[in-house]
C-alpha cells in the first residue's frame, strides 16, 4: 500500500524534474551500502500459514495451553498485506509480494500487473541463479496461488496449465509436494523427469540419493484436514521432512517454501476445530525445520502469514484442550496486519519489516532502511515517480542536492507517512536542474 505526494515547483524550484539517471545513481549507492552488513546464507526456508492472523495464533495457543513453537523465535515483526491499489489481498497477490517484493493486483501470479506485465523474479528464481536447489511444499494442490507465486508467472491464478508448464519447463523446482490435479498429472510430471510418489508410504520409502527430483501428487486438490485424519496421505511435517532430506544433498544450499494452506480453508468456513488443528500442524512443521537446522550458522527460517482470514477474535480462553470462545466477522480475508518471525542467520532483519513486500529482501539478506528509495519510473515525459520505504506514521524531511561532490542538501518538503511506502511525483516540467533526493526521518 502506498500514498502519493507531489513535489512541485511551488515548494522548491530546485526540487523539480529529476533525471532518471541521476536518481538511479543515488539509489544504487544507497542500496549497496544498506545491504553490506548481512552475512551469507546457504539455505532459506520460508514457511507460510495461509490465513493465519493474530486471532488464529491466539486460538491455537489457548487450545494448546502454551505458545506455538515459532512464537519463541528471537526475531519478530508485524507487516501489512494490502495488494496493489490498497485492496484487501488474496493469496496470489500476497504471495507475489513476498516472493518478488512487488505489489500486484489480486489474482496475479508474479507478473508486473499493474505495469508492463513482465515477469517478476521470484525468490525461487533468484536462488536458482546461485545454483541452489529449490522446493515447494503445500497442503493445497501444487498449482494453487501461494506455491505458484514462487515458481510460476501467470496473469490469473486460475491458469493452471500455465503454472504447471512453468514448474515443469521453466523454474523446475527439485521438490514439488502437495495435492495433484489442476494442471498436474503423474504421466506429465514423470515425462518431465520427476520421480512421482502418491501416498505417505511411497514418500517415506523414496531413496533421495537415487531420485534427486521428486514430485508428490497426493490425491486431487486439497489434502485432508488433520482434524479428519490423513488416511494414506502424508501431513505437512512428513512432506517437509522429506523435502529437507532431498534438498540438503546440494552442497550449494537450497530455497524451500512450505505452506499450511488449510488454515485458510477452515477459516473461510469459520471452522474453529479445523483451523486450530491446521495451525498446530503448521507449528509442528516449523519445529521440525528448526530442529533440522539446529547448530547451523548458514540457514534462515522465516515464518509468516500471507493474510488473515475470517476476522477471528478470541473472546475467552477456556483452558488447554478446550476450544476457546471466539467471534468471526467474515468468511473472507481481512486487512489485519500479520506476524513475521525469524530464526537463524540475518534473522535480525525481520525487525525492519513493515510490509509484505520486504520479505523478499530479508530472504536476500537485506531490507530497505526507512527513508530509502526503492523504485523509480517515468510516468510521463514531464514528471518522474519515485517510491520510498518509510515507517508508517513517521515524519520525514525531503531534501535535494544538485550534486554529491560535494553534497549540498536543502529541504524541499516535509511529509507524514500513512503507510510503509510513499510515492513522490516530481511534476516540474523540464528544463530543471538534475540532482539527488533523500528522506530524513524526523520522528518515529
Amino acid at each position: 500500500m502506498s500514498e502519493r505526494h507531489a513535489i512541485r515547483g511551488s515548494l522548491q524550484p530546485r526540487c523539480g524534474y529529476l533525471s532518471s539517471r541521476a536518481l538511479v545513481l543515488f539509489l544504487l549507492a544507497f542500496l549497496g551500502a544498506a545491504g553490506s552488513a548481512a552475512a551469507p546464507i546457504r539455505n532459506v526456508i520460508v514457511c507460510i500459514g495461509d490465513g493465519m492472523g493474530p486471532g488464529q495464533l491466539e486460538a491455537a495457543r489457548c487450545y494448546a495451553g502454551t505458545n506455538l513453537f515459532f512464537e519463541g523465535f528471537p526475531c519478530q515483526g508485524r507487516m501489512t498485506t494490502w495488494s496493489a491499489g490498497g485492496n484487501v489481498t488474496d493469496s496470489a497477490a500476497a504471495a507475489t509480494a513476498m516472493a518478488t517484493g512487488r505489489k500486484v493486483n489480486n489474482g496475479v501470479i508474479s507478473l508486473a500487473i499493474p505495469g508492463d506485465a513482465s515477469e517478476l523474479e521470484t525468490l525461487l528464481e533468484f536462488f536458482r541463479k546461485q545454483e541452489k536447489s529449490s522446493g515447494l511444499v503445500t497442503t493445497s494442490y501444487l498449482t494453487d496461488a501461494t506455491p505458484a507465486a514462487f515458481g510460476a508467472h501467470a496473469s490469473s491464478r486460475s491458469d493452471f496449465a500455465q503454472i504447471a508448464a512453468d514448474y515443469l519447463g521453466l523454474t523446475r523446482p527439485d521438490v514439488l509436494l502437495g495435492g495433484g490435479g489442476s494442471g498436474l498429472d503423474a504421466a506429465t510430471v514423470a515425462a518431465a523427469g520427476y520421480t512421482v510418489v502418491t501416498d505417505r508410504e511411497s514418500l517415506a520409502a523414496l531413496n533421495v540419493a537415487r531420485h534427486p527430483r521428486v514430485c508428490g501428487l497426493f490425491g486431487n486438490g486439497y489434502l485432508p484436514f488433520e482434524y479428519d485424519g490423513l488416511g494414506m496421505l502424508p501431513g505437512l511435517p512428513a512432506m517437509t521432512a522429506k523435502a529437507l532430506e532431498v534438498l540438503s544433498q546440494d552442497p550449494d544450499g537450497f530455497f524451500l517454501m512450505v505452506e499450511g494452506e488449510l488454515i485458510d480453508i477452515a477459516c473461510h468456513g469459520n471452522d474453529l476445530p479445523r483451523c486450530i488443528g491446521e495451525t498446530l500442524a503448521f507449528s509442528s512443521t516449523v519445529k521440525e525445520i528448526t530442529e533440522w537446522a539446529e547448530g547451523r550458522d548458514d540457514t534462515l527460517v522465516l515464518v509468516m502469514a500471507d493474510h488473515e482470514t475470517g476476522g477471528l477474535t478470541v473472546v475467552a480462553d477456556n483452558g488447554p484442550g478446550v476450544l476457546p470462545d471466539v467471534r468471526w466477522s467474515t468468511t473472507g480475508h481481512t486487512g489485519t496486519p500479520v506476524f513475521l518471525y525469524g530464526w537463524g542467520v540475518n534473522a535480525h532483519l525481520v525487525a525492519q519489516v513493515a510490509d509484505n513486500t520486504q520479505v523478499a529482501g530479508v530472504a536476500r539478506s537485506r531490507v530497505p532502511e526507512p527513508g530509502e528509495g526503492v523504485g523509480i519510473e517515468h510516468a510521463a515525459s514531464d514528471y518522474t515517480v519515485t517510491e520510498w520505504a518509510v515507517l508508517s506514521g513517521g515524519v520525514y524531511r525531503v531534501e535535494h542536492s544538485p550534486t554529491l561532490s560535494p553534497p549540498l542538501w536543502e529541504a524541499c518538503a516535509a511529509i507524514t507517512a500513512g503507510c510503509p511506502r510513499v510515492t513522490f511525483v516530481h511534476t516540474n516540467p523540464p528544463p530543471c536542474p538534475q540532482g539527488f533526493y533523500r528522506m530524513i526521518p524526523l520522528q518515529p
